[in-house]
């Protein structure tokens, strides 16, 4: 069913913003109102009034059913969901020579629509709605933590399965399949970035993947892990070495679990998103690993595997403060070091009178024996 309490705060945003209705092409913003998903979530927010949902005919009286309302529009193209819209829009805010009309400006934004849509209706001003739905969506409700939470758990269960299948002579893709499979069967309903088993030199790298390479003796092993349970997402990011760690590589691994502890200590209410990289690096460069910091140690989570505030891909979101009912992640960017490989340690926390509880709970430890 519908949110109403969500859609008329965004409503009373937008009235703010001047935005006379929040065009949905996203899955995120869709099951935050809607509290479900589509394969093509399309729905029309007015300013004023009851939400539209635009959908393909064969759905119709599902969608009808599910969300309790009636006004539901029908396509049997993307050409003609496109033409229709904005006449849509029209009838439902009043005779206006341009259209004020938000979109969300992120990730999951299929571009090709948006820009089919504008193209096809001069008569509107597209605007991003993230001044509408960004303040909405950084504090989580209950019914959102325990989403969280149970995503939370899913990643822990991908986790375990990840340690008892590492072993020399296994590909990273074998590792992978594994683990996205435990995670599908404990409940999860996909992910939302790919399974990241980078092995090797390809530890260090800043995004991961998961490839034919295969897992040799001696290897750091980066996995990140990102499911989602009901649309939300909780990220859990663990490093394993293949044998017997090198000096090197522990002093690495030392070196990031003590910067992600000094992060998490940092994360309480009223305190600024860059005040928790200032501690990180703090202990970076105390161990000689200055040079390496990537800023940005820190994000918020939820829907989207990457909300905001996100100062790694809006610098100025560094400044936003720390509040009751956020859920961030501490450990993001990877200590990369060249010619040996990388460390990283993640996990997700909701933001609770004060402190910082986690969500995710693996233990942090380099030696897969140590697991055991």
């Amino acid at each position: 069913m519908l949110n109403t309490k969500r859609i008329q705060n965004a409503q009373n945003r937008m009235k703010q913003q001047g935005i006379d209705a929040y065009l949905i092409l996203t899955h995120d913003d869709y099951i935050y109102f809607f509290g479900e998903d589509r394969y093509q979530p399309r729905a029309i927010i007015p300013a004023e009034g009851l939400p539209l949902i635009v959908t393909f005919a064969g759905e119709e009286d599902e969608v009808r059913e599910s969300l309790g309302v009636e006004d539901v529009r029908i396509f049997g193209s993307v050409g003609q969901q496109i033409k229709d819209v904005v006449q849509v829009m029209r009838g439902m805010i009043g005779k206006k020579e341009k259209l004020k009309i938000g979109v969300q400006m992120w990730f999951g934004t299929p571009a090709f629509l948006l820009n089919m849509f504008q193209r096809a209706n001069p008569i509107v001003d597209v605007v991003d709605i993230a001044p509408v739905m960004d303040e909405l969506r950084m504090i989580k409700d209950d019914s959102e933590i325990a989403l969280m939470q149970r995503a939370a758990e899913i990643a822990g269960i991908g986790m375990e399965t990840a340690v008892k299948t590492l072993r020399t002579g296994i590909t990273e893709n074998e590792v992978a399949a594994e683990v996205e499979y435990a995670m599908r069967k404990a409940g999860g309903h996909g992910i939302a970035t790919p399974v990241f088993v980078n092995s090797g030199i390809r530890s260090g790298w800043l995004h991961g993947t998961a490839s034919d390479k295969i897992i040799e003796d001696g290897d750091l092993i980066v996995l990140d892990l990102v499911p989602r349970y009901k649309g939300y997402c909780a990220n859990l990011c663990r490093t394993f070495v293949i044998g017997n760690p090198s000096a090197k590589q522990a002093e690495m691994f030392a070196t990031y679990k003590s910067a992600q502890t000094a992060g998490i200590e940092a994360l309480k209410p009223g305190a600024k998103m860059r005040d928790i990289d200032t501690v990180a690096k703090k202990v970076y460069t105390e161990n000689g690993y200055g040079e390496f910091y990537v800023a940005g140690i820190s994000h918020s989570i939820g829907l989207g595997f990457e909300e905001t505030p996100a100062p790694t891909i809006h610098p100025g979101d560094s400044g936003i403060q720390i509040r009751d009912g956020m859920t961030v992640t501490v450990g993001h960017p990877v200590l990369s070091v060249p010619g040996t490989g990388g460390v990283r340690l993640e996990d997700t926390f909701h933001i609770s009178d004060g402190t910082a509880e986690p969500l995710t709970v693996f233990p942090s430890e380099l030696v897969l024996s140590n697991l055991a």
